[in-house]
Order: C-alpha cells, then sequence, then structure tokens
C-alpha cells in the first residue's frame, strides 16, 4: 500500500507496483480506494491512461515531480486520457467524485509517504 496526503486527507491506495498490477489496474472492479502509478518516463504519451473494460468512472489526478497535482480529470469506462504535458511523475487514480469531494485543485501540494516500499520525505 501507498499512504498519500492531498488537502489534509490521508489516504491509503494500492501501489501499481508490478507489471500485472500496472497492466490490469482497476479492470473489472466496482469498489477501490485508489491506485497510484510511479512513471519511470515523464513522456505525456506513456502517462496516458484507458478504461477499457472499467466498470466505473474513475478520477485521475496527475502529480508532477515537484509533487504539485499538474492535471485533474474524470474519465468515463472505454475512454483514453492523454495528459497535456511531460511533466507527470506520479498518476492517481481514485473513486469517481474524489477530486470534488476532497476539494482537490491544480497546483495542491501531494505528500507521498511511502511508495513501492521505499520511504519519500516530502516537506
Amino acid at each position: 500500500m501507498c499512504k498519500i496526503t492531498i488537502n489534509n486527507y490521508d489516504m491509503e491506495v494500492e501501489c501499481a507496483d508490478t507489471f500485472k498490477k500496472r497492466l490490469f489496474g482497476l479492470m473489472g472492479k466496482k469498489k477501490f480506494n485508489g491506485l497510484l502509478f510511479k512513471q519511470k518516463y515523464s513522456n505525456r504519451f506513456f502517462s496516458s491512461i484507458h478504461t477499457s473494460f472499467m466498470l466505473v468512472p474513475i478520477d485521475l489526478i496527475y502529480i508532477d515531480k515537484n509533487m504539485r497535482i499538474s492535471q485533474t480529470t474524470t474519465l468515463n469506462p472505454w475512454n483514453i486520457f492523454i495528459p497535456k504535458d511531460d511533466n507527470t511523475k506520479y498518476i492517481l487514480e481514485l473513486p469517481e467524485n474524489s477530486i470534488i469531494r476532497k476539494n482537490i485543485k491544480i497546483n495542491t501540494k501531494v505528500k507521498l509517504v511511502k511508495v513501492n516500499g521505499l520511504r519519500r520525505n516530502t516537506p
């Protein structure tokens, strides 16, 4: 699990830290806490997300190398989203309406405590 804080909301989400988790993501799931992807490359095409075989819409939160939210969107099943910039470090997939309920805005600072078994301290 990965621990992440946005706007004083602490969340525990699944880490997409294996090939299988990255490949299948949230496909076929109706209920989930979230899924965090750590991007190896910042290229916007490597940071695209699809919702093929998804059963429910999801909220996407793009986090840049400065640990700030650079882009957000809600994606319905059977769609694809390509971010506008090449600055993605992490992608957080959350249940639909999480962006609204948690008042998540562009440029908000994100605190990541644990990623893929590694500790990351952020100010």
